[in-house]
């Protein structure tokens, strides 16, 4: 998301771990028939890294198994960044590469912190997200490095094009499926699916518990990002980890995407029944009380009614 605004930062600094034996739990599957094997555990893990409000409760997962990691996304403040590239380093595997699910700053900013902990490691986005960064990005550390000085990098790190929708950590795919519309008003933004685990990470399609940045969106967006959740909804996940996240303790539920679906339905209707911009704010504050992140739903209200 392109962000208007930014705040002070709180002094909590949440990290989720979601260990494989945890993952297991949720896979469980009736006694195997005769002469079928049950399957492997996975042996890969998530490591959510979210930032608090001051940098839009934006979420980083490092997909780690026993010996190899990837990291998808990247944060936003280089002091996330280096908390993300603590959690790398403690898990002591070998950072194999960055996937950057879409063309915002806030996912990918931090990677020049974690490029200089763990040199070399290649940054992927898709050809259509490496247009829109090339875009976009030099403007945005412009604003950051003016706005918040400390918490912007030197320099951008610019992403290669994706090789292949497929990666392996520790000998477990995971794949990618590309170019899906997000919180960008063109659908460059990506998420990734992990058999094993039956975990989906979401980037931008999904947010959980907080507002929604829609200041990029259009009603026609808005249509198709229906059906980018509808197109995760249809692998079954177990696990759902959305791009932005109001607070670590919340679940990584597929109920996630029911709630998501309906923001956006909630959103068109409040839109419609509005006669400004001040009443549809009010609308949705109604509807969704305990939502951080009201400066963004202010400014998508703004835009909603410029449109």
């Amino acid at each position: 998301m392109h962000h208007p605004l930014h705040r002070s930062r709180p002094s909590s600094f949440p990290v989720r771990i979601i260990p494989a034996a945890a993952i297991a739990a949720t896979l469980l599957v009736p006694a195997t028939r005769a002469g079928i094997a049950a399957p492997a555990k996975p042996t890969l893990r998530l490591i959510e890294v979210l930032a608090d409000t001051s940098a839009f409760n934006v979420n980083a997962t490092l997909i780690a198994g026993p010996t190899e990691a990837l990291l998808v996304d990247a944060q936003f403040h280089a002091s996330d960044a280096r908390r993300l590239a603590d959690q790398i380093a403690a898990t002591g595997t070998h950072l194999k590469a960055i996937f950057i699910t879409h063309p915002d700053e806030d996912h990918y900013l931090g990677t020049a912190v974690i490029e200089e902990r763990f040199p070399g490691t290649p940054v992927y986005m898709t050809p259509a997200a490496i247009e829109q960064f090339k875009e976009n990005a030099p403007k945005y550390l412009s604003a950051v490095k003016s706005q918040t000085p400390n918490e912007a990098p030197d320099s951008l790190v610019t992403p290669q094009p994706l090789p292949s929708p497929t990666f392996m950590v520790d000998g477990e795919k995971i794949e990618v499926t590309s170019d899906q519309q997000g919180d960008v008003l063109k659908p460059t933004n990506s998420f990734l699916w992990i058999p094993s685990l039956r975990a989906v990470v979401a980037g931008d399609i999904v947010f959980n518990g907080t507002h929604v940045w829609l200041g990029s969106s259009s009603p026609a967006a808005r249509v198709a990002w229906h059906r980018s959740i509808a197109r995760i909804a249809a692998l079954h996940p177990a696990i759902v980890v959305a791009g932005h996240k109001a607070s670590a303790d919340l679940p990584d539920s597929p109920d996630v995407l029911r709630r998501m679906d309906q923001y956006l339905t909630d959103f068109d209707a409040a839109r419609s029944a509005s006669p400004d911009a001040k009443a549809l704010f009010t609308a949705m504050t109604a509807k969704y009380p305990s939502y951080p992140e009201r400066s963004l739903l202010g400014y998508s209200a703004q835009v909603a009614y410029k449109q």
